[in-house]
């Protein structure tokens, strides 16, 4: 996997919850279309769990069919934003990035970061770019989550929210499941507690393949894959390729500082905050984010007169599924980010 360039928004001491100080940080990001003179035609793009900031590129881009010109996010109209989250592996500040104290990654010594701390650092780019108020925030997996976070925490900063298969609050993150992730890092014989850059992380990366190849086939990519293909050796090979072009880049720090990041991560206490209609997208499929709680989320939702609406998707492919199906959603997503037709 060979990543296109980015553009880099720089910070001088940012503050996190933990009140650790970051003293140069770095927010890589991407944009497309033009900023229109009056600067509301801004639509953010939050990105999942171990993905990136590319989201429209002919060879990695994850949300090409949804993005482009004259596509439902139509880059003739909007000037589309996508930002690396802090602590991600994908050239915003991480746990690979060089701590100035020390002269050496931080590793295991990154600060403790939690959600609200990577949505205020997309807020202070998206001020860098003089943007006052966004045309909408759209959120993919984990971005579907943060989508939810801007709309309770900086409510008048966006004009409508989109969450695709992301959650009002993160539930399903709990202590024992953070120490899930990190064990088969720790079980290598050089993990050094995560800091193990300058010694022989073979072990490491091998089991970092595994665990992606794993992600790709509960998420849905090998359901698409046999769509495709008739040999499963074939899918196989093609798994394994996208899970080591993968590891060439994401720490596996990243996995355990973003999902730690997650822990207790609500907007549900503070919805009452949100001001802007909302339309949430979920696959009946999907072994990720849960149906029935979509279907709670938007009755409560509803219960605060707040503007909200459901897309169930019928797709076979799971969490995967809105990316590639998106032909089942594709004029909904388009009326809403233009028209707000729920």
């Amino acid at each position: 996997m060979r990543l296109p360039a980015s553009k880099y928004f720089n910070y001088k001491n940012f503050v996190v919850s933990d009140k650790s100080i970051i003293k140069n940080l770095t927010i890589a990001y991407r944009t497309w279309g033009k900023l229109n003179q009056e600067k509301n035609n801004a639509v953010l793009i939050c990105h999942g769990y171990t993905n990136h900031h590319h989201a429209l590129d002919k060879d990695i881009g994850w949300f090409n069919n949804l993005m482009g010109a004259g596509k439902a996010l139509d880059t003739d109209k909007y000037f589309v934003i996508c930002s690396n989250m802090l602590g991600s592996s994908f050239g915003s500040t991480g746990p690979k990035s060089i701590n100035e104290k020390t002269y050496k990654p931080y590793g295991s010594t990154f600060p403790k970061i939690k959600n609200l701390d990577i949505i205020k650092a997309q807020k202070l780019l998206i001020e860098s770019l003089k943007i006052k108020r966004l045309h909408a925030a759209l959120g993919y997996s984990f971005g579907g989550h943060l989508v939810y976070l801007w709309a309770t925490e900086f409510p008048d900063s966006l004009c409508k929210v989109v969450s695709i298969a992301g959650s009002l609050d993160r539930w399903d993150v709990t202590k024992e499941k953070i120490e899930l992730i990190e064990k088969p890092f720790s079980d290598c014989k050089n993990w050094n507690n995560g800091n193990f850059y300058d010694l022989d992380h073979t072990e490491i990366k091998n089991a970092l393949i595994k665990y992606r190849i794993g992600v790709l086939n509960h998420y849905g990519f090998g359901d698409y894959l046999n769509t495709q293909y008739d040999e499963q050796k074939k899918i196989n090979i093609l798994i394994e390729t996208s899970a080591k072009g993968w590891a060439d880049y994401f720490d596996p720090n990243s996995l355990i500082i973003l999902r730690t990041a997650n822990y207790n991560s609500s907007a549900f206490k503070k919805a009452s905050q949100i001001k802007v209609p909302i339309l949430k997208i979920l696959a009946k499929t999907d072994k990720v984010t849960n149906m029935e709680k979509g279907y709670k989320t938007i009755e409560y939702l509803k219960s605060l007169n707040i503007k909200c609406s459901l897309i169930e998707l019928k797709t076979k492919f799971g969490h995967y599924g809105p990316m590639v199906d998106s032909l089942e959603w594709s004029s909904k997503l388009k009326n809403f980010i233009e028209d707000n037709i729920l």
